[in-house]
This record gives C-alpha cells, structure tokens and sequence, in this order.
C-alpha cells in the first residue's frame, strides 16, 4: 500500500518538474513548492521532530499517574512487566539506530558529498535517525505503564509521516531524481524492513 501511494506522489512530482536548470539547495527560498512547506538544512526536520518527540514523551510520563489518566496504569504485575520489557527493548533498539546512523554510517559524509546513502541501517529503512527517535520515545512510554500514553507513538508516527512527506522526500527526490524515487520504493520510510536480497 505504501509502495503504491509512494510511486503515485513521486510520478505526480516529477510531472512539476520544469526543464530549467536543476536548482542549488543552497538557494531555496522557504517556500519551494505547493508540496515543500520549508527548506531542507542537513539536520532536516529532525529538530522540530526531536522537540515535539520528546516534549510528549516526557509529558506522558509526568501525567501518567495524574488525574483520569492514573486509571491507564495496568494492575496485573504480569503486563506490568511485559510493558517494562517492551520497553526497554525499544530504547535499546532505538539507541542502537540512531548511532549506528550517525556514527556508524557517517551520514554526514553523505551529505557533504552530495550523495545518496542507501548502505547499513539505511537499507533497512530511509530515516534510522528519526526511526531511533521514535523507539526511544515509545519505549520509554511503555516502561511508564500508562496504556493512555500508547497514542502518542501513534501520534509521533502520523506527525513525522507528513513532515517527511511534505518537506524532505520532495527536495530529496527534486536533488536525486530516479534514484530516490527508486529507494523510496524499495526501503520504508520509518519501521525497519530487512533490505532485499539482492540478485
């Protein structure tokens, strides 16, 4: 289903491309397009999505025993500790995507060379560092117990869909052309996929 509305956008897109000169980043104004809503720097939209992220995480986890919300906390020590375990493993999990993104696949590099990184964790999905983000914040919602705060993961999921959507996927596919188009395709935009093998 993904797939599909990923290669209906990117056909759509390509279709505004105009025949003039390919733009320079650098010189974007704010507003690129109907479909890019602000510029893209080389942090992305990962600030703004770090900030929201983790405000609400940490509001979950204050209001958790607070008012209605107090009655989300489970009684049974077993799911108790089911949601603890869960929990952990998601922050691990994250943790370890988010480095290995950053440090292990030197992104950076990346971005400085102007190319397109598709090796690692960016075979598995198209935004580890956001991916990391997001586990982390999720695990650290079900180690807080409270099954009220469950829709915040699925809040922060839809949220970062369409930033990405409506900011880094058009630029990127505006700088890269055919071959992110062909990435988006083949890699998920947030939940981890093993890549394909290859023939």
């Amino acid at each position: 289903m993904e797939n599909q509305e990923i290669k209906e956008n990117a056909e759509e897109m390509a279709e505004e491309k105009t025949t003039e000169e390919p733009v320079n980043l650098s010189d974007l104004p704010p507003i690129v397009s109907k479909n890019v809503v602000m510029p893209m720097s080389s942090f992305g939209i990962g600030p703004v999505f770090g900030a929201i992220a983790v405000v609400l995480t940490v509001l979950g986890i204050v209001f958790r025993k607070r008012w209605i919300f107090a009655s989300g906390i489970p009684s049974s020590n077993v799911l108790r500790y089911i949601y603890l375990g869960l929990g952990i493993v998601l922050c691990l999990a994250g943790l370890l995507i988010y480095l290995e993104a950053v440090f292990g696949v030197r992104i950076d590099s990346y971005i400085k060379a102007n190319k397109l990184c598709t090796e690692g964790v960016y075979a598995w999905t198209r935004n580890p560092i956001y991916t990391g983000i997001l586990f982390v914040c999720t695990g650290a919602l079900f180690i807080s117990g409270n099954v009220y705060m469950y829709v915040i993961p699925i809040f922060l999921w839809g949220l970062l869909t369409i930033l990405l959507k409506k900011t880094e996927e058009p630029v990127l596919i505006q700088r890269f052309d055919q071959e992110f188009v062909d990435y988006m395709v083949s890699v998920n935009r947030v939940l981890p996929k093993p890549p394909a093998k290859k023939k």
